[in-house]
């Protein structure tokens, strides 16, 4: 009964987020696996993560309350 599943990591999120000085590796990582082009990185984060590069949730994934709920006493 060994139903654990195992799931890998991305390598280029792992980098940026371990990473201190995010434009410098960002740049790297263009370099490494984009040809030099962060147009195609911003692209590829743009889909495949779910934080800001400050580790921020972003805003297209939160919900807007419509309304507020108020109480009559």
């Amino acid at each position: 009964m060994n139903n654990i599943i195992y799931l890998k990591k991305d390598p280029i999120l792992v980098e940026l987020e371990n990473s201190v000085d995010k434009d410098s590796v960002k740049k790297m990582i263009a370099f490494k696996y984009f040809n030099n082009n962060l147009k195609l990185l911003d692209d590829y984060l743009n889909i495949n993560n779910d934080n800001d590069n400050d580790g921020i949730k972003t805003k297209k994934n939160l919900i807007e309350p419509t309304s507020q709920l108020e109480f009559s006493f």
